[in-house]
């Protein structure tokens, strides 16, 4: 005969079962299924690959929900698809500091620039999560549904939003005229080969005139430095010249002075050569003067020196004049004075 079952050890057991279960429910759930969730709708643009039911949501970074549904919703009517995605936040991740909690805080975040974003979460796997942070900059797009849930905004990705920035540029350079665009290119292209060939064209011009120029200016140098050899050897005291006529004739005016006392009748005929003398000295002193005005620059050393000097021979020259001419008219001057 069988033993019969106790019925107070089996419910022990079942009892037993449920407190356990309850017990790793609180253990592995930190007690969110006795907490409160604030649920919201969104609605993207564009591809939804990689995001999942319990795909991560955060705000910069920081976990604060997960997403709780993704179904795609058809309107025969308006033949519109819709694809929303439902997410539950648990309230217990903020902490307020101030200010009281209600269903308002949402909406005030909402208005000062809170949107939602997707996120890649891994290049390799391809997984999406939903990130919240304010884009104060950022239009309020919502999609016009009725929802039984709060509905917030959202942006474009960053992948989206650099496809369409592509997208944007590839439509303005298709709409370009290329063919038109490189045909003057090419006209452009062209026209600047002729402007470096003409400008070849005038170097070698240029090159072609600067040579017979540059040998003229290298003759005319060459000449310069013979007339200023020459005008040197003018300078020279030789016999003959004018610098040594007129350095003999200051040397027979001094012997004529010394020798004045002894010889009247002498000393008149010399006045005579003496105002001839004079005159010839003055005459070629003036012509030395005014050929070296001709042949050397009035800014060199050279020419001050020779202008100097002919200049104080030519006065001693006309003093010797004067005083030749005055013993003519006064022969005995020099014995009874000047009276």
């Amino acid at each position: 005969m069988a033993k019969r079952s106790n019925p107070q050890l089996i419910g022990g057991f079942v009892i037993g079962a449920i407190a356990l279960l309850i017990a790793g429910i609180l253990a592995f759930g930190g007690g969110q299924y006795f907490s409160r969730k604030e649920k919201g709708v969104l609605f993207f643009e564009g591809s939804l690959a990689g995001l999942d039911v319990g795909s991560p949501v955060t705000f910069r970074g920081v976990p604060v929900g997960s997403v709780t549904g993704i179904i795609i919703e058809y309107d025969v009517t308006k033949q519109s698809l819709h694809i929303p995605v439902y997410i539950e936040i648990d309230p217990g991740e903020f902490q307020f500091v101030s200010g009281t909690r209600s269903t308002n805080n949402i909406k005030e975040l909402v208005a000062r620039g809170l949107r939602a974003q997707l996120q890649t979460v891994s290049l390799v796997t391809g997984q999406e999560s939903i990130d919240f942070d304010f884009q104060p900059d950022t239009p309020m797009r919502l999609v016009n549904v009725k929802t039984d849930v709060i509905q917030l905004p959202t942006i474009p990705s960053d992948i989206e939003q650099l496809k369409a920035t592509v997208s944007g540029v590839l439509a303005k350079v298709s709409k370009l005229p290329l063919e038109q665009l490189i045909a003057q290119l090419g006209d452009v292209l062209q026209n600047a080969n002729q402007t470096l060939k003409g400008a070849s064209d005038l170097v070698a011009n240029v090159d072609a005139q600067v040579k017979p120029l540059s040998d003229s200016a290298t003759r005319a140098t060459n000449q310069a430095s013979l007339t200023l050899q020459e005008a040197q050897k003018r300078l020279e005291l030789r016999e003959g010249e004018p610098m040594q006529n007129l350095n003999e004739t200051l040397t027979d005016a001094r012997a004529f002075m010394a020798n004045l006392n002894g010889d009247m009748p002498q000393l008149v005929r010399a006045a005579g050569q003496i105002l001839k003398a004079a005159n010839i000295a003055l005459n070629q002193a003036d012509t030395v003067l005014r050929t070296a005005q001709l042949s050397i620059s009035p800014s060199s050393p050279v020419y001050f020196e020779l202008v100097s000097t002919l200049r104080e021979f030519k006065f001693a020259a006309a003093a010797v004049k004067v005083l030749a001419e005055y013993l003519q008219r006064n022969p005995n001057a020099i014995l009874a004075g000047n009276r």
